[in-house]
């Protein structure tokens, strides 16, 4: 292996509170010692001009605000660029809450919110301490096969929540499932692995009622069960604000047996990728970003639930009006606002990644990285910050749970969509033509 000055680094740490806490929607989580831990996975490099980390944290979302404080507390207690730290949320719903959500939902715990802050920090230190001389490994394999778009079209064209008490099984869903897998693992020049990035387009979400890093969190264990080696899995969700898991066909799978199960087969096609790619020295890093400003979309523009998308019962439309009718009356009251909206790119050779803060639909996630210049791409969603639920313009058309105006969990104008995937084609194009964003640090 010929000799490279690119240097990674691991770090690992726990982020389970030790009582009960409300999760994002206000429903109370606790311990469970069985259950799949919550974890922060952080993967430093340096290639000598070009210093930043990955960084994954089993959370449902973490907002602007959280972010950039995570990020000044990482580059004071290392000396990274605050700005080229990427930080992307899990979206495990069994988490405590981090950040505003609906408005009837929970309000975050500081004291966890400190805890949590202090983990992601110790992870990254831990990270930029261990520090050794690493080839990149990459490549793209094929899904587990549990996805299943959870947009099903009723007869008339309008969408409905799979699962709801007037969802069909036999309605056809609304769009597709992405059936690629792509990863990017780091690994010593004596063939050890430092960290394995991986980034699957499926809801973090089978397990309720207790803590737990979800399938994100099973897919990592499965890999350091295979790897023979413990180290930070680095779990990017793709995107996939309209996709689930589906258990395979007949069987009754729930909980963490069926997020171990997701775990076991995604860790079968990816430790085979791993072990036959090649080991690629990394000669330089780039690292771009920007900020966007796209508007919400105004009180006369928007729906608030009236479509019986999550169901037709009594119990779900009184369900639907608590939650939605206080989200109509604040953005009327607000008026026009704008959301921040980070666009992130790094590029390690013939490997990408680049990130937004949506729970973006898969459409886009799968077009964004079949526009890639690059031979591996990964996209990560809910990473630097949250801007909430985007669907395609199409999908505002058929309404449904995903696109009804909130004041955090789905906001963008319509065409938000559409910017977000636009911008970052073109930040993969900024990252293959090698401008490398220098000692830059700040927000």
């Amino acid at each position: 292996m010929p000799y490279t000055a690119f240097r990674a680094g691991g770090g690992m740490t726990d982020l389970t509170p030790d009582r009960v806490l409300p999760n994002y929607n206000g429903a109370p989580v606790k311990p469970d010692p069985e259950a799949c831990p919550l974890r922060c996975h952080a993967v430093a490099f340096d290639d000598g001009e070009t210093q930043g980390a990955i960084v994954s944290c089993d959370t449902t979302f973490v907002d602007r605000t959280l972010l950039l404080a995570i990020r000044d507390a990482c580059a004071r207690a290392t000396g990274l660029p605050a700005a080229h730290v990427m930080l992307g949320a899990t979206h495990s719903h069994a988490a405590p809450a981090t950040c505003p959500s609906f408005l009837s939902g929970a309000l975050p715990d500081p004291l966890y919110v400190d805890f949590f802050v202090e983990q992601i920090v110790t992870a990254v230190r831990q990270a930029w301490e261990n520090l050794t001389p690493a080839v990149l490994v990459s490549g793209t394999c094929p899904a587990p096969g549990f996805e299943f778009n959870r947009r099903l079209l009723r007869p008339g064209g309008m969408a409905v929540m799979s699962g709801t008490s007037n969802a069909d099984p036999s309605y056809p869903p609304a769009g597709p499932v992405d059936r690629e897998m792509p990863f990017v693992a780091f690994e010593t020049l004596c063939g050890h692995p430092i960290a394995f990035v991986t980034n699957y387009a499926c809801h973090n979400n089978c397990v309720s009622e207790v803590y737990s890093g979800d399938l994100g969190g099973r897919i990592g264990d499965a890999l350091r069960g295979a790897l023979g080696a413990e180290i930070p899995t680095p779990f990017l969700e793709a995107p996939c604000g309209d996709v689930i898991w589906r258990p395979p066909e007949g069987g009754r799978l729930r909980g963490d047996a069926l997020a171990r199960e997701i775990g076991r087969a995604a860790a079968e096609r990816l430790t085979p990728a791993y072990r036959e790619g090649s080991r690629k020295p990394v000669a330089r890093v780039t690292i771009r970003r920007e900020v966007l400003e796209i508007p919400d979309r105004v009180w006369e523009e928007s729906t608030f639930c009236r479509d019986d998308c999550r169901g037709d019962d009594e119990k779900a439309r009184t369900f639907a009006r608590r939650r939605y009718d206080p989200e109509e009356a604040a953005v009327k009251a607000r008026g026009r606002t704008v959301c921040p909206v980070e666009i992130m790119g790094m590029s390690f050779g013939d490997t990408a990644i680049v990130t937004n803060p949506a729970k973006l639909f898969v459409t886009f996630g799968v077009e964004i990285r079949k526009r890639s210049p690059f031979a591996v791409t990964l996209v990560s969603e809910l990473t630097n910050g949250y801007c909430g639920y985007v669907g395609t313009e199409q999908a505002f058309e058929e309404q449904g749970y995903e696109t009804h105006r909130t004041v955090y969990t789905c906001r963008l104008a319509k065409d938000g969509g559409r910017r977000i995937a636009e911008r970052s084609a073109a930040m993969l194009e900024r990252l293959q033509d090698g401008q490398v964003e220098k000692g830059k640090g700040g927000p």
